[in-house]
């Protein structure tokens, strides 16, 4: 059997979505992505903390541990994003309208 290493991409967000003529959605930019372990013991890398603001996983940001769960979350954000049609972070709203999420 061969076991494949997961990719953490570490930067989903609506910009890297790519859809094509079908409308079937593509992620691209894997500038960030690290290949995660195949080792159960092992879940998460330790690493410096890459990916846009709003979409980073807040876990990661705190400890600069990276897991598959921390693409999770920014899918998550990025699912908000589409139902919501506002971005996590806009500078261009006031006061506390500026952060969707809290």
């Amino acid at each position: 059997m061969l076991l494949e290493k997961p990719i953490i991409h570490r930067d989903v967000k609506s910009s890297n979505i790519l859809l094509t003529e079908g409308f079937r959605a593509k992620v691209a930019d894997f500038g960030f992505a690290r290949i995660g372990s195949t080792d159960p013991g092992q879940s998460e890398i330790q690493t410096d903390v890459k990916g846009t603001a709003g979409y980073v996983d807040p876990e990661y940001l705190r400890t600069n541990y990276l897991t598959v769960k921390s693409d999770v979350f920014s899918y998550g954000i990025l699912l908000l994003e589409i139902l919501s049609g506002r971005r996590p972070i806009e500078v261009n709203r006031g006061g506390r309208e500026k952060i969707t999420v809290r």
